[in-house]
């Protein structure tokens, strides 16, 4: 019933962000964009270092939590280095780890059982969406690999990555089906996708993504990581929430603030500094809440907060 619950919500606001995009004027968009990202979109990674506190508690591993902020922050500093070196190996590895956190995130709840295939599914699934909204908007997608990686990539080559990801997702979903989940389920995730498909081809490109990210992931992650750390989910553990993840997100908002105006002056490295420090972020953030999403569904009713207060 919660899940039903939470898909409605979600497909409400899906719809109203639709209708907001044929109203609003494009500049607004784009701003609204930006805050949205940087708002819920930054904050559902800004408190992993007190997930991970609360996560080796709970498995009864003492680490301080000073050592834990040096140690993260020590991670995506070399993870920014080797990035930043290498840009077309960040874009890649962000678009393989972005689609993995999106496909565990949206599945974890819904796919009980285990299976060994179970992580490929996550990535197939993830990068599915991701090349949906690439193929919608393929000559802008086309201008920013050619700005990261210098590197011009043929337009047919986004149709035929999709194609073939909608067919192995299509598998899975047959699977699935075959194997006796149930079939309510299937035609729900089929029809997700199409309203996706719908969104991804209406909307402009940075705004569909924000509509997907902000609606279909940060929200229930937000969701998730509340139930993790203080065993529900209300305004009073949002508010403790945002409490104790503020100072992380104020510095990671400073720190893109930063990194462009430091770079606006040279055009030529602002695009792929800014991909290079969003992959430096989304690694450590998906190893996190793989643990979380794992942990959650090994203790679905356990009182994991265990001091909402």
């Amino acid at each position: 019933m919660e899940i039903v619950r939470t898909t409605s919500f979600l497909l409400v606001a899906t719809f109203f962000g639709l209708w907001l995009s044929v109203y609003l004027p494009l500049e607004f968009e784009l701003f609204l964009s930006y805050v949205l990202i940087i708002s819920f979109g930054i904050l559902h990674g800004a408190n992993d270092v007190e997930v991970l506190t609360s996560y080796f508690h709970k498995r009864e591993i003492s680490m301080s939590k000073v050592s834990l902020t040096l140690l993260y922050i020590l991670l995506i500093a070399t993870i920014y280095a080797i990035f930043y070196v290498f840009p077309a190996i960040a874009l890649l590895l962000f678009v393989v780890f972005s689609g993995y956190h999106f496909g565990e995130q949206h599945w974890n709840s819904t796919l009980k059982r285990q299976f060994k295939g179970k992580r490929l599914f996550y990535t197939l699934y993830g990068v599915l969406i991701l090349f949906m909204l690439f193929y919608s908007h393929i000559p802008q997608v086309r201008g920013i690999v050619k700005d990261i990686t210098g590197n011009s990539v043929p337009s047919f080559v986004f149709g035929q990555i999709f194609l073939w990801l909608g067919i192995s997702v299509g598998l899975f979903l047959l699977y699935f089906g075959y194997s006796g989940s149930k079939g309510s389920s299937i035609l729900l995730e089929l029809f997700l996708l199409g309203v996706f498909y719908v969104i991804f081809n209406t909307a402009s490109l940075l705004w569909a993504f924000c509509i997907y990210f902000v609606i279909w992931h940060s929200i229930p992650s937000l969701l998730d990581q509340m139930r993790f750390l203080y065993g529900e989910v209300s305004w009073k553990t949002f508010y403790r929430y945002f409490r104790s993840s503020f100072v992380y997100w104020l510095v990671s908002v400073l720190g893109i603030l930063g990194l462009y105006l430091f770079l606006k002056i040279n055009e030529e490295f602002l695009l792929s500094s800014l991909i290079c420090f969003l992959a430096s972020i989304t690694v450590p953030h998906v190893m996190v809440m793989t643990k979380i999403e794992k942990y959650l569904k090994t203790h679905p009713k356990a009182n994991i907060g265990g001091d909402a207060q």
